[in-house]
């Protein structure tokens, strides 16, 4: 059970981290999760909290590898084949020796093996945290896909490393052709397993499509699954589980179009789901790198003294500083065969690569994965290997934050009419696929696309002063037709109550801005219940003769009694809406179009709805909400993964709005 709370504080650490950060995105989301892990160290309930390191490389390491492997271009990928297996592993490899080497020589009481062992930690890169670094910069699309392709497989190379570099510290020996031959047989290995069991993997997920098994129930758990699985058999096999991982997460990413035979909503479950574990998984370990420094600066300090704190400190910046200059270099002078490059944007860009070198997720999981004993007693040394780690990591978030915004142009603000054009059938595509897929069989389905068809033009946003005062217009104008039927005996006060209700409310959601919204919802909720006016007393009555009324109702009678009223408010509605259409004719002028045509929709739709079945037009209702509901999680996705500006998604969320108002005016009582 205290594990259980211990874990829901993590989450809820990293959910609050990702409110603060959508509210100040300027500052990378991982500062907001390191600051949130300092705050629980303070708890007395994380004291002694650690995780054994085994849950590290199964739990989270091969989850977010195979997440990242099935988002990758395998297209990209074989095009970049030699630059990808030049820095993720040839660049990789010269970063371990050196650090390794120098590490040693700084601080002799590490062994070589061990040196090594923190080179493999550091080494791998982190684009997940470079885009959350640059999110409001512009950084060159090839410089991107090399650092995404780069971080993919030197993760894996970190890996591999460090597993020999810990089991040469345990044997206390280390052959170069042995630990080749092994590097070789670890890594290749774990590349043909993976691609094995990746490709039955992907079998069994299409034989379940085949037999119409394609249910979220059924396939997103499988998926879940699928990371750990094919890590335990890569592991009991004696090659990498991690590269397995990958192999099998690019392969789920290459049958893509095969795999989307599935419906819509389980892929639409599936992505978000994927998307949440990920968030979740880089978060917490950010959360746990705030949580377990201070007590590593303790132990630290317990074990060597205070200085050794600041000599470790300086020891990690000099690491960070030597491996930005490898890359820096690397790049430079065309080891990683950048064949696109020019001269000119050699210089450039291998500036950008240096500094886009982060160090994040992996890295830090790799170092909390290091074994708590060693060769039978404790492992003091962890502590300080993390410790390095950890200031690598800050230091790699701190210099490109700090650095980059000089030399990279800020992201752009705005955006065009065809961006939003497009963004806009994306948005109404995915809603009408989820339409079609729970609601296919329903008559009402094809009405429902028709309408979010309608969305497909991108359209001004009407004035709010002018709707409201039209709308305001049209409310009174509803109110005096239907009051001058009750003094001509047209309609029962009763009746013509209920109906202007029903009014009400419609005005009540046309008020786009939120204070009119709650004034309208004062003047004809609340004002109506406190008045003592004779028409307001009259009204409460009434209702209160209405809600005596329904008491001990039978179901039969209480469905009886509503086809009666929805006759009723159909019969009503006939004078007030020809009153309203003629008086919306007469008021169009060519500055007041867009906002006539959006007011005279709200109303022919509420005529329409009124003369059809109640039972249709309640079924349109719940599948349009669903239908906007869809669309506002499509782009609030969208922004997340930052394919759309917030500019745009804001826009986007407006004209959503504007539909809504258009085409959703609830009629229930």
């Amino acid at each position: 059970m205290d594990t259980v709370f211990l874990f829901l504080l993590l989450v809820l650490a990293v959910v609050i981290s990702n409110i603060i950060f959508w509210r100040f995105d300027s500052i990378p989301v991982a500062f907001f999760q390191i600051a949130a892990g300092l705050i629980l160290s303070t708890l007395p309930i994380y004291a002694n909290f650690h995780l054994e390191p085994e849950v590290f490389l199964l739990g989270i390491i091969s989850v977010l590898m195979f997440n990242d492997g099935q988002h990758t271009s395998m297209s990209r990928l074989t095009h970049q084949f030699g630059t990808t297996f030049s820095l993720s592993v040839e660049l990789a490899i010269v970063s371990i020796v050196v650090v390794g080497f120098v590490t040693h020589l700084l601080i002799p009481a590490l062994s070589l093996a061990l040196a090594f062992a923190l080179g493999a930690i550091i080494t791998p890169t982190d684009a997940v945290a470079v885009s959350s670094i640059t999110n409001k910069m512009v950084i060159p699309k090839d410089v991107m896909t090399t650092l995404e392709n780069e971080s993919l497989f030197n993760d894996a190379s970190g890996i591999v490393a460090l597993n020999l570099a810990i089991a040469a510290a345990v044997t206390g020996q280390f052959s170069v052709m042995h630990g080749i031959g092994n590097f070789l047989y670890v890594f290749f290995g774990g590349i043909i397993v993976g691609t094995i069991l990746g490709s039955l993997i992907v079998m069994i997920r299409l034989r379940f499509i085949n037999m119409n098994i394609d249910t979220a129930s059924v396939l997103v758990p499988f998926t879940l699954l699928t990371p750990f699985a094919v890590y335990l058999i890569a592991e009991a096999l004696g090659v990498s589980g991690i590269l397995a991982v990958v192999m099998t997460g690019l392969l789920h990413g290459v049958q893509q179009n095969r795999l989307k035979l599935t419906s819509s909503r389980v892929q639409i479950i599936m992505t978000n789901t994927w998307s949440v574990v990920s968030s979740l998984l880089n978060g917490i370990v950010f959360v746990l790198l705030g949580l377990s420094l201070p007590r590593v600066i303790i132990n630290i300090s317990q074990h060597h003294g205070t200085s050794s704190v600041a000599t470790l400190f300086g020891v990690g910046i000099l690491l960070y500083l030597i491996m930005t200059l490898l890359r820096y270099l690397w790049t430079r002078f065309d080891f990683a065969r950048i064949r696109a490059w020019d001269n000119h944007q050699k210089t450039g860009n291998s500036f950008i690569m240096a500094l886009s070198g982060v160090h994040g997720t992996i890295t830090l999981a790799m170092a909390f994965s290091l074994p708590m004993t060693l060769n039978g007693q404790t492992f003091n040394a962890r502590n300080d290997i993390i410790y390095i780690a950890s200031i690598v990591i800050l230091a790699s978030l701190i210099v490109p934050t700090l650095v980059l915004p000089f030399f990279l142009p800020k992201q752009k603000i705005d955006f065009t009419q065809d961006e939003l054009s497009q963004a806009k059938d994306e948005m109404v595509n995915n809603a009408i696929k989820m339409v079609a897929t729970n609601h296919g069989n329903s008559a009402s389905a094809s009405q429902i696309v028709t309408i979010l068809d309608g969305q497909r033009m991108v359209i001004e946003r009407g004035d709010r002063n002018t709707l409201k005062q039209l709308f305001d217009k049209c409310y009174e104008i509803e109110k005096q037709t239907v009051d001058q039927m009750i003094e001509n005996d047209e309609v029962s006060a009763n009746d013509a109550q209920i109906y202007l209700r029903v009014a009400q409310r419609m005005a009540i959601q046309n008020q786009q801005n939120p204070w009119q919204r709650i004034m309208m919802f004062f003047n004809f909720r609340i004002r109506d219940k406190v008045s003592m006016s004779e028409s307001a007393r009259k009204k409460r009555q009434l209702l209160r003769q209405k809600k005596r009324g329904r008491k001990n109702v039978g179901r039969g009678e209480m469905i009886k009694r509503n086809k009666e009223m929805w006759t009723m408010m159909r019969d009503i509605e006939v004078k007030p809406y020809a009153d309203i259409t003629k008086f919306l004719n007469t008021k169009m002028t060519n500055e007041n179009a867009r906002e006539v045509s959006i007011v005279r929709t709200a109303y022919d739709q509420r005529h329409r709805r009124l003369i059809g079945e109640q039972s249709f037009v309640d079924e349109q209702n719940a599948m349009l909400s669903e239908a906007f509901q869809e669309e506002y999680n499509f782009i609030q996705n969208q922004i997340l993964s930052k394919r759309y500006s917030r500019e745009l998604g804001r826009e986007l969320n407006e004209q959503v709005s504007t539909d809504r108002v258009v085409f959703l005016q609830s009629i229930e009582d």
